[in-house]
């Protein structure tokens, strides 16, 4: 890791550049979206719900997002967010219109299920809502209770690594995935309450939890989390293991988006005549 970065670095960066890794203290009112590209369609309300369920870690959103025109229950696809956002943030890159374009070009339909709870970290007790709780709510959405695939960005995909010890998870993708050769480099970013923490769930500490789950990465070639996301890839023998150019940002996830997606829905087979 390059030494001349620090966290106040990192984030400052991130920060100019719209990272989804922003400040959640700021009021969704006081900081509005940018509008999507022209070239995409806008999100049509009836692909996407907002529930709010009562957990054990308080009040969580869960954004429910399904390709249009596709009724009945669907296999799902958990997507974590990155530190210092919330659910919202697979919303804001874009991704109901792109799982809409991924569907019709003729995947199997799934949904993608985005839930709060890992504003700074999803350890610890995020986890266990995750493994206790969610099953039930997909239900209640009249979706699959388990997930086929998890999906994380940043510090969320470390949440995704944690989350694929789950039975029955055919799948796990990192976008821009917060992992660290070292502690010191862990501290510099955060998300750890302590070295204690961080060697217990540090995705390159614990590759043998996963060991047989197909996994994919993505990441930005100007990020500064790319030498340990080159490492983790080439450790799991990721495939795809995509490193174009980009940094940690917004703009780079919704650069990649599409491919994640298509990559997501291939793993389901295409679609019956």
């Amino acid at each position: 890791m390059d030494g001349r970065w620090t966290r106040r670095g990192f984030l400052l960066a991130a920060a100019a550049a719209a990272a989804g890794c922003g400040a959640r203290e700021q009021p969704p009112a006081a900081a509005p979206q940018a509008p999507l590209p022209s070239s995409q369609p806008p999100v049509d309300s009836t692909s996407v719900s907002n529930l709010i369920w009562r957990s054990s870690i308080g009040d969580v959103k869960m954004i429910v997002m399904r390709p249009r025109e596709v009724a009945g229950p669907l296999p799902v696809c958990l997507a974590l967010h990155g530190e210092g956002t919330d659910a919202n943030q697979f919303v804001e890159i874009g991704l109901p219109p792109l799982l809409t374009a991924t569907v019709r070009a003729g995947t199997r339909p799934f949904a993608v299920v985005a839930v709060d709870g890992g504003t700074a970290s999803w350890l610890g007790a995020p986890q266990k809502m995750l493994a206790e709780e969610l099953p039930d709510w997909l239900s209640r959405a009249e979706l699959a209770a388990t997930p086929f695939s998890v999906l994380g960005i940043s510090s969320g995909a470390v949440g995704a690594f944690e989350y694929a010890r789950t039975p029955g998870l055919a799948l796990l993708t990192a976008l821009s995935p917060a992992v660290f050769t070292s502690w010191r480099d862990a501290e510099r970013f955060g998300g750890y309450t302590d070295e204690a923490q961080w060697e217990r769930s540090e995705p390159l500490r614990h590759l043998t939890a996963v060991s047989g789950l197909p996994f994919a990465v993505w990441c930005g070639t100007d990020d500064p989390l790319l030498p340990a996301a080159r490492e983790l890839a080439q450790r799991t023998k990721a495939n795809p293991a995509t490193f174009g150019a980009g940094d940690h940002t917004t703009l780079y996830w919704k650069k990649i988006l599409p491919e994640v997606l298509r990559f997501i829905g291939d793993s389901l087979g295409k679609k019956t005549p």
